[in-house]
């Protein structure tokens, strides 16, 4: 395939085509370098505009990640969650035939922060358990978890679990996580420089946030929880249950 330029569809869009079928062929494969917008220009024999209007779409897409300071990329597939469906998310990964993992980072008691401290209902002179994690896909880190449990639950932590299973699986020996009701808040957040370290993405880049706070029926804060995900590897999925007048906000 080439530029037909006596064709009615813009130039940028037949480069589109062109560029998506060495994609969709194999020929580029998720993780590769994609060629330069000079590469691009000079092969095909159309200007910087054309080129950049095509990697644009392309883009938005989401057939390749432009990463400053380190070029463009086929883009890996994301994962992607339905919590309504999957709670666990290890699970869900697999289904997708992903492989799903863990790295431990951190597992300690620490004084909380002032926020920590608020939705645990401690005082910041009590001690919290601290778990910190990457959440890994093909060994490659796509999530930053930190967990922080209430002193009255951290005894029935399962340490054994903290690198197997889902995100919960380590306070699965915990009776009071039967019944517990969770609230979550998602946003996004740009990559700090500590952040941007642990998920090899550049500072400022945009990241998924997704803030949890697990209770007990009667209010009891278990555990405050917040995880980070990159842009360009998780979907989170969220389907609204149908109402009287239609569909849910």
């Amino acid at each position: 395939m080439t530029i037909n330029r006596d064709s009615p569809l813009p130039l940028y869009y037949q480069l589109k085509r062109l560029l998506l079928a060495k994609i969709e062929s194999g020929e580029l494969k998720p993780g590769d370098i994609f060629p330069t917008e000079q590469i691009i220009q000079e092969t095909y024999e159309v200007s910087r505009t054309t080129v950049r209007q095509a990697l644009s779409e392309l883009e938005e897409d989401g057939k390749i990640t432009r990463h400053r300071g380190r070029g463009t990329f086929v883009a890996k597939p994301k994962v992607k969650h339905i919590p309504e469906q999957y709670p666990d998310l290890t699970d869900h990964m697999t289904l997708q035939g992903l492989v799903p993992g863990w790295r431990l980072l951190s597992a300690e008691w620490v004084f909380p922060s002032m926020e920590v401290g608020k939705q645990l209902q401690v005082d910041e002179e009590q001690r919290v358990f601290r778990l910190e994690r990457l959440r890994l896909e093909h060994d490659e880190a796509i999530g930053y978890h930190i967990a922080h449990v209430a002193p009255d639950y951290a005894g029935s932590i399962d340490e054994h679990a903290f690198t197997t299973g889902g995100s919960l699986r380590y306070l699965r020996p915990l009776p009071a996580l039967e019944t517990a009701v969770a609230d979550r808040m998602i946003d996004a957040l740009p990559a700090s420089e500590h952040v941007a370290k642990m998920l090899d993405v550049s500072p400022g880049e945009p990241l998924l946030r997704v803030q949890r706070v697990i209770r007990t029926p009667e209010g009891s804060p278990i555990e405050a929880f917040s995880r980070v995900y990159r842009g360009d590897r998780f979907q989170y999925h969220i389907q609204n249950m149908r109402a009287v007048n239609g569909i849910n906000a």
